[in-house]
């Protein structure tokens, strides 16, 4: 699956319009300027509008190992990236119960991988 690295630049949300934070766990390889994320760093979303829900279950962090890298590893781990098409993580509750998948509407357009 090719495509574009995701860094903390990255502007993601959730289906709900929540912002997510990306907070990485190296600041050594950057893309862009930026630290690049991998499928090991927290991935926090506040506030999520489905609070609304009976019972509430607002996302509250996305898993990105759906969209890992099979080739690309920093330290270890591998880059998070943002396919062609909608985005390939999963928008979590505090549950764990599955939400949906991310919107990921910028990402910096110089490192790609597979």
């Amino acid at each position: 699956m090719p495509g574009f690295l995701l860094t903390v630049a990255s502007q993601v949300t959730c289906l709900h319009q929540g912002k997510a934070t990306l907070t990485p766990g190296q600041t050594q390889v950057l893309a862009g300027g930026a630290p690049v994320v991998t499928t090991g760093d927290l991935v926090a979303v506040a506030p999520c509008a489905l609070s609304s829900a009976t019972p509430p279950s607002p996302c509250v962090k996305i898993d990105f190992s759906l969209a890992a890298s099979t080739r690309v590893l920093v330290l270890g781990k591998p880059v998070v990236l943002e396919p062609a098409g909608p985005g390939a993580g999963l928008c979590l509750s505090a549950a764990q119960a599955p939400q949906g998948t991310p919107v990921i509407t910028s990402v910096q357009l110089r490192a790609a991988g597979a």
